[in-house]
């Protein structure tokens, strides 16, 4: 019988979805200069951003049972018009518990609508192909991550006045996650023959345990807090106003790995690519320390882009491979649930010590996380990691 074919309409329909519900996720890479705006330091930049994790991780145990249950189309479409209803608030609100919990109700619809992404991937593609599709399908995501930082780089300098300013910049974030639920409201994706019984989250991840590669996903999360909540703020303390340098270079490094070496974890393995994402994601943030310009910031975006590319692609595949093809949304689920205690952890631990002991310390703890976890992963990996084909996924995954 032929394998159905993957990169179709709905496929690059998904795809440009996910571009742009990223623009929005990216364009608040500037979060930190309205907490900045709002009068506060990079502590408190980190509890808020820490805190709106929190709504990822109070639904992730049923996220995915969810999008099994009602389907890809309609999930996306619910979270993608949440996240804008909540992006449009923020303009008008300046009391630090509403902020947290408008980024409570943001996160929890950014991680719902990217998980749909995932487990589309994942149910598109046959097994041995299900790393290429989510590295594919990601592309969309690096091509937002490529976008919205330059268009808050773009519409600080241009508007001064911060309410114009911070009007615009969450309205944009608005309109591309409202066009993003209506790029993909056509879609049709099948689902499983049969719906799954409802069983428990946790007797679910029990029964199939995925294992250390949750350890990888909370460390890599962990590390990306670095890009996405801090940099704009370590760009002020070095002395230069854009960040979009970093992400012209990290977005188009993933998206070439993502798209000429889509193949690469079929052929190398997805285990050794963790190892190798982690260590030059780790190389990229010791560069970091450095930099003292913007344009400094290109061979750290090289490294941790190169890092992403690898990293996270086999990992949600690993994570998701132990669950049975009616459950894989809740495989992929618990995989970035685990990225959301990265997250979590990563924005409050980074923001205390980046205030208390400065950014060199903080740069250099990101970087022993992610080495020890490298070393502790790929020596529980170790029989995987010198056998030939012992990281092929297999048929008997689904």
């Amino acid at each position: 019988m032929t394998a159905p074919r993957l990169y179709d309409l709905r496929f690059f329909q998904v795809l440009i979805g996910a571009s742009l519900t990223m623009i929005g996720v990216s364009l608040l890479y500037h979060f930190g200069e309205f907490v900045s705006h709002l009068g506060y330091g990079e502590a408190m930049l980190g509890w808020i951003t820490g805190i709106g994790v929190c709504g990822s991780l109070l639904l992730r145990p049923w996220i995915g049972q969810w999008i099994d249950r009602v389907g890809c189309r309609r999930s996306f479409i619910t979270a993608a018009l949440t996240a804008a209803g909540a992006y449009s608030v923020f303009p008008f609100v300046e009391s630090l518990p509403l902020i947290a919990g408008l980024r409570i109700v943001l996160v929890a619809a950014q991680a719902t609508y990217l998980t749909t992404v995932a487990v589309f991937a994942a149910h598109a593609a046959v097994p041995e192909r299900r790393a290429e599709a989510l590295g594919t399908v990601g592309v969309g995501g690096f091509l937002g991550i490529l976008t919205g930082p330059a268009i808050g780089d773009w519409i600080f300098a241009r508007w001064p006045d911060p309410h114009d300013a911070f009007l615009r910049f969450f309205f944009s974030a608005a309109a591309a996650s409202t066009l993003a639920a209506l790029i993909v409201s056509n879609i049709v994706v099948e689902r499983p023959e049969h719906d799954p019984l409802p069983e428990r989250f946790w007797r679910l991840v029990r029964r199939h345990r995925p294992g250390l590669i949750l350890l990888v996903s909370v460390a890599f999360a962990a590390s990306l807090t670095i890009h996405m909540s801090f940099l704009e703020r370590y760009a002020h303390f070095r002395g230069f106003e854009n960040i979009r340098t970093f992400y012209f270079v990290y977005a188009p490094t993933a998206i070439v790995i993502r798209i000429l070496g889509r193949r690469i974890p079929e052929i190398v393995g997805r285990r050794r690519l963790c190892i190798v994402g982690l260590s030059a994601v780790m190389a990229g943030v010791l560069l970091l320390i450095q930099v003292e310009t913007e344009t400094e910031l290109i061979l750290p975006a090289v490294l941790m882009g190169l890092g992403h590319a690898f990293v996270f692609p086999s990992m949600i595949d690993l994570a998701a491979e132990s669950f049975p093809l009616a459950h894989r949304g809740v495989g992929t689920s618990i995989a970035l649930g685990a990225g959301d205690i990265g997250m979590l952890s990563g924005n409050i631990v980074w923001g205390m010590v980046i205030e208390s002991a400065g950014w060199r310390v903080a740069f250099m703890a990101v970087a022993g996380t992610l080495g020890a976890t490298a070393v502790l992963y790929g020596w529980s990996q170790r029989t995987r990691l010198f056998s030939r084909n012992a990281d092929v996924p297999a048929s008997a995954a689904l």
